[in-house]
């Protein structure tokens, strides 16, 4: 069971919104739509071999309280703990059967 006093990370949830300027040009930037306090739990890492580098990604799970927000949270979105600056790809979002706490499954050391 996730307490208060297990959120201890503070993560910023970002979509990317793209702008057109009205020429037929297109740009875009994160945008942080909601900041939540979070616990950071590692599950799984693994390590793969492309183009002769070695690459590394790990699946991390993080906890949030339950805000409005999350309701639009989709597998566009991503995270970014505010301390360190990693940055993560959302995968999934499951509420808890009390809309609680939310766990969201996220992917670090891919492009976004």
């Amino acid at each position: 069971m996730t307490g208060a006093g297990d959120l201890r990370e503070v993560v910023n949830f970002q979509f990317y919104e793209e702008i057109d300027d009205g020429y037929g040009n297109v740009y875009g930037d994160w945008v942080t739509v909601f900041s939540a306090h979070a616990r950071i739990q590692i599950l799984r890492g693994t390590e793969t071999v492309m183009a002769g580098r070695l690459a590394g990604k790990q699946t991390v799970a993080l906890t949030i309280r339950w805000q409005t927000e999350v309701a639009t949270m989709h597998s566009g979105f991503r995270a970014v703990n505010a301390r360190s600056g990693e940055v993560y790809n959302v995968k999934s979002v499951e509420p808890d059967e009390r809309r609680a706490f939310v766990n969201i499954l996220v992917e670090s050391g891919v492009a976004t």
